[in-house]
């Protein structure tokens, strides 16, 4: 019986070696289409970046990941640790409710309130997990979301207008509403949001067919996505609409820490080259404040107090404002500010805060908005 040791240990051999040769290959000639500057420009750390950066590039990681996936997806397996796959869509759990800091944070915006004479509207969006919680019967956290938004709401002073984004989406779920692969909405998401909240704000919002539509990028696959590998999803594409009868924005600028930017629209096109594809829209969440200026200089000014969803609604908004900042309180907290530090909310007309309701349930930053 040594031929048939030997004949076992040459196959221990030559597969090891196989091996071997596969990944040096896949190191030559399968490195990440990512580099590592372009991950620390959106990252919120270095370390961050030199994370993902490995995690972008490791060798044949797209191969074996896509592999497992569709294995366990063919073997009925549908949640994959915070993510669920319903069929045509990746969704994002949230399984950790903090009834206590939603109350918390509805107070930091009754607080805001009571420090202004300007009129507040507060619009909580359902995230995909809400929407489609049909699709997903193994989850208690969308728990009803919209029940979630309603006693958020509840809470709010009188005189804090609520807007209803949860009945405009879900109504359009059959529609493109939200990415497959990415826990955001997208741009038609994004509109019917806008709709609804102009009825609130006071004007009559611009109809779909004064826009031209445009595919960024038709191939698009999200976070989830790379999480996952699942090869059967369909990619997402990534919209935005302009205006057919011009862009009535003239200047946009960004402020960090110590750095800003400047530009004239608020469409990003280097993002697409990027890890985070959706920063298209105004760079993402990277900067602590965002001021937006139009050729309209009678219209009124607009206050966001933003969440990530903010920044793929934002274009619709400048048809209708000379002036919109939107100010992120994630990123007031990590530069140890107050809003008061970058604006007076005096200089506006409205304010209107945007977060999905996960991210409002969850964040312990709105002891900025002083």
């Amino acid at each position: 019986m040594r031929w048939l040791k030997k004949f076992s240990d040459s196959i221990t051999v030559v597969a090891f070696f196989a091996i071997l040769i596969m990944f040096a290959v896949s190191i030559l000639f399968f490195q990440g289409n990512i580099s590592f500057s372009e991950l620390k420009a959106g990252a919120d750390s270095t370390i961050e970046a030199c994370t993902e950066y490995v995690e972008q590039n490791f060798p044949m990681r797209s191969n074996w990941r896509t592999m497992y996936t569709n294995i366990m997806i063919c073997s009925g397996k549908r949640r994959f640790g915070d993510t669920f796959f319903t069929g045509n869509r990746l969704v994002r759990l949230n399984d950790i409710h903090s009834e206590d800091k939603k109350i918390e944070n509805v107070a930091h915006i009754n607080e805001l309130a009571a420090n202004t004479d300007r009129p507040i509207y507060m619009m909580l969006v359902p995230t995909a997990a809400g929407v489609y919680s049909a699709d997903i019967p193994e989850i208690s956290d969308s728990r009803d979301q919209r029940e979630s938004i309603n006693e958020a709401y509840m809470q709010l002073d009188k005189q804090i207008i609520s807007i209803d984004a949860f009945y405009p989406l879900y109504s359009a779920r059959d529609e493109y509403v939200y990415y497959r692969t990415e826990d955001q909405w997208t741009s038609f998401g994004a509109y019917y949001a806008y709709t609804e909240s102009l009825k609130a704000l006071g004007f009559s919002a611009v109809t779909l067919d004064n826009y031209d539509q445009e595919y960024a990028d038709a191939n698009f696959k999200g976070e989830l996505y790379d999480n996952l590998m699942a090869s059967v999803l369909e990619p997402d594409r990534i919209n935005i609409f302009r205006s057919k009868y011009q862009s009535p924005v003239t200047k946009v600028e960004m402020f960090g820490e110590t750095e800003k930017k400047e530009a004239e629209s608020v469409y990003f096109r280097s993002a697409l080259k990027s890890s985070k594809k959706t920063d298209i829209f105004l760079f993402g969440n990277r900067y602590i404040k965002t001021d937006v200026y139009t050729k309209l200089n009678d219209a009124p000014k607009l206050l966001i107090i933003k969440g990530g969803y903010a920044n793929a609604i934002l274009p619709f908004y400048t048809a209708h404002y000379s002036k919109i900042t939107m100010v992120d309180p994630n990123k007031l907290k990590r530069a140890d500010m107050k809003l008061s530090e970058v604006v007076d909310t005096d200089d506006y007309d409205q304010i209107l805060v945007i977060f999905d309701i996960d991210s409002f349930s969850s964040a312990g930053y709105f002891d900025t908005l002083q």
